[in-house]
């Protein structure tokens, strides 16, 4: 039988990025059992919403109207709820497989764990995406460089039970001297689900090119609402990305932590007073 993945553990670059598929692949059924069930109402609603609001927009823009309308802003709502959601499901479920010795947690742990830390994660993103809008608003670089800090608050929120400041200020103080370790650790995850993605992409482009050229059916209906049944029907690879935050945001606490108790241990006896300075006992 396969060893189960540890996450209290010191890794490299490489082995975060291996462990991340090696995790999925240990628990892919329970794992995206618990994304189905609970993110499903905001999956589908989002789908649904985002085909209404690509109809819209193409009727306006034939009208020459504005393509801002409800639907519009529905469409970013529930896309913005989906995304959240998908979040919420996979790092609570990393936590509790963590407080379960290793062991996939039921659907309806995950659950109870995902309505105590709505809210908060709720007003978190949306706290912190305005602090990267305002950040890459005034100069693109810090708007990235928060985006890298800021992505190990919602870990830090959901491990360790913490309010937005806490988090806020840990994730500082762990990704300090880690930046371009996280940023290069994200990067490589992302490749790998665009990669995925484009090997889905491809075949539904060759499909439009030649539903373009062999019917009437206008090329821009059909693009536009194949990617976003495409987009949508695969979006359970966004899990990969937050396994791997999850697993960053344990490297860096283990390095931390392992390098504050070294220091320590270190120090032992540093401090203390030589055996010659003890006082001598006179009789």
């Amino acid at each position: 039988m396969q060893e189960k993945i540890e996450f209290n553990q010191v890794r490299s670059f490489g082995e975060i990025v291996d462990d991340t598929v090696q995790f999925f692949k240990q628990n892919w059924k329970p794992l995206l059992r618990c994304y189905f069930f609970i993110c499903g109402f905001f999956w589908v609603t989002s789908f649904v919403v985002s085909v209404f609001n690509q109809m819209q927009t193409l009727q306006n823009v034939a009208n020459g109207e504005s393509v801002f309308s409800l639907t519009y802003f529905l469409a970013i709502g529930f896309e913005f709820l989906n995304y959240m959601m998908i979040n919420l499901t996979v790092l609570c479920y990393i936590s509790l497989y963590k407080e379960k010795g290793n062991q996939a947690p039921t659907v309806e742990e995950v659950w109870a764990y995902v309505k105590y830390f709505f809210f908060r994660i709720a007003g978190s993103y949306i706290s912190l995406g305005i602090a990267i809008a305002v950040g890459t608003v005034c100069c693109l670089i810090p708007g990235i460089y928060l985006a890298v800090v800021f992505s190990l608050v919602i870990p830090i929120i959901i491990m360790e039970n913490a309010t937005l400041g806490f988090a806020f200020n840990r994730s500082f103080q762990l990704i300090k001297n880690n930046w371009w370790f996280t940023l290069g650790v994200f990067f490589v995850i992302q490749l790998l689900i665009v990669v995925a993605f484009m090997a889905i992409v491809i075949p539904v482009l060759l499909i439009t090119y030649g539903t373009m050229f062999l019917t009437t059916v206008n090329f821009l209906n059909v693009y536009s609402y194949a990617t976003i049944a495409v987009t949508h029907l695969f979006q359970f690879l966004y899990v990969l990305p937050l396994i791997g935050i999850a697993f960053t945001y344990f490297t860096l606490t283990e390095q931390k932590e392992n390098g504050t108790l070294l220091q320590r241990i270190m120090m032992l006896g540093k401090n203390a007073p030589a055996p010659d300075q003890f006082p001598s006992e006179e009789y």
